[in-house]
């Protein structure tokens, strides 16, 4: 596995590596599903209104430094795992109350004996592109009941992420699978949307999706448009499912669950998913909640936005496009016209709040159809399903809540321009003969001299057009390669476009640099993307790290104190914590209770940190604060550079009340870069006469800097290779010359071809004149190099040289 980049396999990453083996890792096993009993307790919950119910949740309190098993995957990288079982359960999900993951990073969640990464059983991946201002994951469902839980992290940001798994749901009813015959599925009167009566509605029944919230509830949504004709992901649905500002980020939307034959009414795929959401707007009168999905629209999963009519007429057929028992995606007909009632009532006009379905024609209605859309013989949505009594055997009633009544709470999402639209046609993203995904640029980051992340990034050119494509690319920066640069994609087609860092890149001194990518259709020029590019030479590395399992020495004064909280105070404000944010010991003020009534400025001080040679010192910290507004009581935060004159940093603009740890950061560059002494001081107080807060909990205290690698600013180091390495070809083993014109750091390191990193020979302060190192032909693992040719870079100061070697077996 020499060289293998951890970010460039498609699936899992643990089988592509030398790692423990599936029965040598920590399993969580929750407590086993009783289905039976499960199902006995739906009816009731139907009754009570609540939207159907497929899982159950266990609460955990789960993290990498709690559970799990942490191993090296090569130089760059780390990896973490967790086995999860659960007996009896037909699907798994997890809740994370905390995620944020660096560049880089990657989770991946997936049955433990996958052997397949398009398993349709699911195999899901996140990366820092899934980090949101809440903070939450919530993923979708693996048809499993033992799944792996796999962390991938670039060594330097071991300890820049945030994950916490706080809840294992439980499936014991069937939601996605496949099963032959089918179980448990909607009724047969139902109709599959690919039957060709659905061949007219193909636009809006692309726009209609099946979701769950908290990983317990289901219920069916659809994504509706503005008259900015944007793309903005609105996703409308009932009021009664139950979405809401605090659950709202742990909605999973599944797009094209469909069955894949006309009237198989199963056998679809909940590959297509996103999750999160922003709640906007909600009513119980109309039986409306709208919310705007986090994550960016994929333009594979061609999703459209549902067209609208806020009339208040009544309609002389309409058709409804559902998930009936959140099952696999149905359409259904009224021929005969509409009425507008009160919810479940008969008589017209009653309260004007809904319309009824008097009976359906063709297909019907089941739990889970709820939040699904109605649609007028225009195509457009008139209301979505609140309840009703409709079913396989039936000439029952349903009720949708009308568009017309939501309007009034809705029509700033709908109408953001206020143009005074009654109607809105289905918005279709534009097809393209030539389509280009990601529609995103590009970015690598590195330290100086390399290896730079991700190795690659691929685009896909779909062609979309009965005749194949000519295209071509340029870029304006040496730092990149695209390969192919051009070409012919076939017709229906798509051909893998891949950008890569070059040699270029490990010469450039530290900074940001930034360019563009063109990627031009030369035959009918539908579908040209100009996509940006950057670059970053120099990240940072943890360079200092206190997690208070032991006492760091530093200097308390007053009820500044090193221990374990206890959990007392909050006389107002939130008490404080009863462990740390990892294990069980913190520095806090008063970890007894809160603090006192007229309290002078009591400061904790750090003992001297060296920084010389450091720059972009970043000070990162969790912290669990009470205090109240600064007009009564002062919390700070300062740093100096000679232990008497402290700057600074922060203070408490307003009142603070932290109910959980909470990770802080804050740039000391200015003050810190450099320096061979850096304290860090915390400061409780002044306080006033009147409330009293819990104060500060500090814990996990990291000092974050790029490294300067440049012993004189002035006369920078200077090296060049003398006999690059000698024997060349050899086996097994060579030696690398190199020389230093002064003394100083540098680093050699062997990369291959692609310029993923192989090994690390030395990184170290050399003196000045000949230095040698030797590589026996093995990967930073200890694993057997293949056989080929090999680059030894040597990279000081602001420059870089590279040098073939040939290792022969």
């Amino acid at each position: 596995m020499g060289g293998l980049d951890p970010l460039s396999v498609p699936g899992p990453v643990a089988p592509e590596f030398e790692v423990l083996p599936l029965d040598a890792l920590p399993a969580v096993t929750t407590s086993a599903l009783d289905a039976a009993a499960a199902r006995a307790e739906d009816p009731a919950l139907a009754e009570s209104g609540l939207p159907p119910r497929f899982a159950l949740e266990e609460a955990v309190d789960l993290a990498p430094h709690t559970a799990g098993v942490w191993e090296p995957l090569d130089s760059r990288f780390d990896l973490w795992r967790l086995r999860i079982i659960t007996p009896g359960a037909l699907s798994l999900n997890l809740g994370f109350s905390n995620f944020r993951l660096p560049k880089g990073g990657r989770l991946t969640i997936y049955p433990s004996d996958l052997s397949d990464p398009a398993d349709p059983r699911g195999v899901r991946v996140f990366t820092a592109a899934d980090n949101e201002a809440h903070g939450q994951l919530w993923t979708p469902v693996v048809v499993a009941a033992d799944i792996i839980v796999e962390l991938v992290l670039p060594r330097q940001s071991r300890q820049d992420y945030d994950l916490r798994l706080t809840s294992i749901n439980r499936g014991y009813r069937f939601f996605g699978e496949d099963l032959n015959p089918p179980v448990d599925k909607s009724g047969s009167c139902n109709v599959d949307v690919v039957c060709p009566v659905g061949d007219s509605w193909r636009d809006e029944i692309a726009s209609v999706g099946v979701f769950t919230i908290g990983g317990v509830w289901k219920c069916t949504g659809f994504m509706i448009n503005n008259t900015a004709e944007n793309e903005r992901a609105l996703f409308m649905t009932a009021n009664h499912c139950g979405l809401s500002t605090g659950n709202a980020s742990s909605l999973v939307v599944y797009w094209n669950f469909e069955s894949p034959g006309c009237g198989q009414q199963g056998g679809g795929s909940l590959a297509q998913s996103m999750t999160g959401a922003t709640f906007l707007s909600s009513s119980a009168g109309s039986d409306f909640a709208l919310v705007e999905l986090d994550d960016p629209i994929d333009p594979a999963f061609g999703i459209s936005f549902a067209g609208w009519n806020r009339g208040s007429e009544d309609f002389s057929g309409v058709v409804g496009i559902h998930h009936p028992s959140t099952d696999e995606k149905s359409i259904s007909f009224e021929y005969d016209p509409t009425t507008t009632t009160s919810y479940l009532g008969d008589q017209a006009p009653g309260d004007g709040t809904h319309i009824r379905v008097e009976d359906w024609d063709l297909g019907t209605t089941e739990p889970g159809s709820s939040g699904s859309p109605l649609f007028d013989l225009d195509h457009r949505v008139v209301g979505q399903l609140h309840g009703g009594y409709a079913a396989c055997g039936n000439n029952d009633s349903d009720w949708y809540g009308r568009m017309s009544v939501s309007w009034s709470e809705i029509s700033q999402y709908l109408d953001p321009a206020g143009t005074g639209a009654v109607t809105l046609d289905t918005h279709v993203p534009v097809s393209v003969s030539m389509k280009v995904t990601p529609v995103t640029g590009a970015s690598f980051e590195g330290r100086v001299g390399g290896p730079f992340s991700p190795v690659s990034v691929a685009y896909l050119l779909t062609n979309n057009a009965d005749v194949p494509l000519t295209f071509t690319t340029t870029v304006d920066v040496s730092w990149v390669d695209v390969v192919p640069s051009a070409g012919l994609i076939p017709e229906g087609e798509t051909l893998v476009l891949l950008v890569s860092s070059t040699e270029s890149a490990g010469v450039l001194a530290r900074g940001q640099y930034t360019g563009t990518l063109e990627i031009l259709n030369l035959t009918d020029g539908q579908g040209n993307a100009l996509l940006p590019l950057d670059l970053t030479v120099g990240i940072p590395e943890r360079i200092y790290s206190f997690d208070m399992s032991s006492d760091p020495g530093w200097s308390p004064q007053g009820d500044w104190m090193y221990g374990v909280p206890q959990g007392a105070g909050g006389q107002f404000g939130y008490p404080d914590p009863t462990a740390g944010a990892t294990g069980t010991k913190v520095y806090g003020y008063a970890l007894g209770g809160d603090y006192p009534n007229y309290l002078g400025e009591v400061h904790l001080v750090s003992d001297p940190l060296d920084c010389t040679g450091l720059e972009a010192v970043t000070l990162k910290f969790r912290r669990w604060l009470n205090v109240e507004d600064p007009e009564f009581d002062h919390a700070s935060l300062a740093v100096s550079t000679d232990g008497s004159h402290f700057t600074p940093i922060w203070s408490n603009p307003n009142q603070i009340t932290d109910p959980s740890w909470t990770l802080v950061e804050y740039d000391i560059s200015a003050l810190a870069d450099d320096k061979p002494e850096v304290y860090l001081r915390w400061t409780m107080g002044t306080t006033d006469d009147s409330w009293q807060f819990s104060g500060w909990n500090i814990d996990d205290v990291e000092i974050w800097a790029q490294r300067n690698y440049v012993a004189d600013a002035e006369a920078p180091i200077s090296f060049k290779l003398g006999v690059a390495n000698h024997p060349n070809p050899f086996n097994p083993v060579t030696t690398v010359r190199f020389v230093l014109d002064r003394e100083g750091r540098a680093r050699v390191s062997v990369h291959d071809l692609k310029g993923r990193l192989v090994r690390v020979l030395g990184d170290d302060s050399y003196a000045a004149g000949p230095h040698e190192v030797t590589w026996n032909g093995r990967d930073s693992g200890g694993r057997r190099a293949g056989s080929g040719v090999y680059l030894v870079r040597v990279v000081s100061g602001t420059g870089a040289a590279e040098h073939k070697m040939i290792l022969l077996k």
